[in-house]
């Protein structure tokens, strides 16, 4: 009998500068480019057993998740209400033939050394349009000074844009770079209101599915996030119950926010074996169409979480 393919490797980058409250100054712009919900989505570890489990019953002809009781898929709803991504708008397509280096320094304030010439290319700094986010971490790792320009605010924003779409949404299998393409709808960073970036994050994540249905497949990247809280909410069975931090406390005050939050800071309360690809493969296989949930039919992005801590 032939082994079942191993565990994927799902790549997420999430950088420590983001775990840190962030200049208002900065937040107003992040809030200006319409990702303040991406912003808001807490950290929480990927289950690449789960996530390799779903990729096992993706098809790529369908887009969809072939399960015993019929077919299934992720869908813009998801995008909007989990991950607080826009899904209107103008589709998120620009030049591919700019002089990335030239857009870099003014859009970001910083210019990459010149590029390794092949076939060592890949160690460059700036290989085409795609930059590493290290380098581009190291000269944004300085807080921003309280007398900054308002250039220089926005090149510090337009870095942590580009940190939010490489390291959370269009991540690829390289795991450390980012496309500079997105900075042509950085210009001005209120242009980006006008894109639907739930909808090119979707189909992203498609791509990144249908890539690793491949049998020599190793890893995946896209906004894996979405697909792990998309089973969290739709098979509740397979899951530990989770027991949020403020849960009773009516009285406690109330923020808007995407779906995505109501994970943070949950626990577990029951033993429900998780990371065991095993474990996953076999209930996926037996699923029932009564054990579906469809917790947030309707919604659209109006979905509260406590902000206070339990004491």
């Amino acid at each position: 009998m032939e082994d079942l393919p191993a565990t994927l490797k799902c790549r997420r980058r999430f950088t420590k500068l983001l775990q840190k409250p962030l200049d208002p100054r900065i937040v107003h712009y992040i809030d200006e480019a319409g990702l303040s919900g991406l912003y808001g989505i807490p950290f929480i570890p990927l289950d690449h057993a789960l996530i390799t489990a779903l990729v096992e019953r993706w098809r790529p002809e369908t887009h969809t998740f072939h399960l015993p009781h019929g077919e299934m898929s992720i869908t813009l709803e998801d995008m909007e209400v989990m991950m607080g991504l826009p899904i209107e708008g103008l589709p998120v397509v620009g030049k591919t033939d700019m002089k990335w280096k030239d857009e870099c320094e003014r859009l970001l304030g910083v210019t990459p050394p010149p590029s390794i010439p092949k076939p060592n290319q890949n160690k460059s700094v700036l290989d085409g349009s795609r930059i590493r986010l290290k380098w581009l971490a190291d000269h944004f790792r300085a807080p921003l000074p309280e007398n900054a320009s308002e250039n220089l605010v926005q090149q510090y924003a337009r870095y942590y844009i580009l940190e939010l779409l490489g390291g959370s949404l269009f991540m690829d299998t390289s795991g450390g770079r980012v496309s500079l393409m997105f900075l042509q709808f950085l210009d001005p960073i209120s242009d980006a209101k006008k894109y639907s970036s739930g909808s090119a994050a979707l189909a992203w994540l498609y791509r990144q599915l249908c890539n690793a249905t491949h049998l020599e497949a190793k890893q995946i990247g896209g906004p894996l996030i979405l697909v792990q809280l998309w089973a969290f909410a739709r098979f509740p069975h397979m899951f530990p119950k989770m027991k949020q931090p403020c849960q009773g406390a009516l009285d406690q005050e109330l923020l808007p926010g995407p779906y995505a939050v109501r994970w943070q800071g949950a626990k577990c309360t029951d033993n429900t074996h998780t990371h065991v690809l095993e474990e996953y493969r076999a209930s996926f296989s037996t699923i029932q169409a009564h054990q579906v949930s469809y917790p947030f039919l309707g919604i659209v992005y109006h979905c509260y979480v406590c902000v206070h801590s339990c004491k």
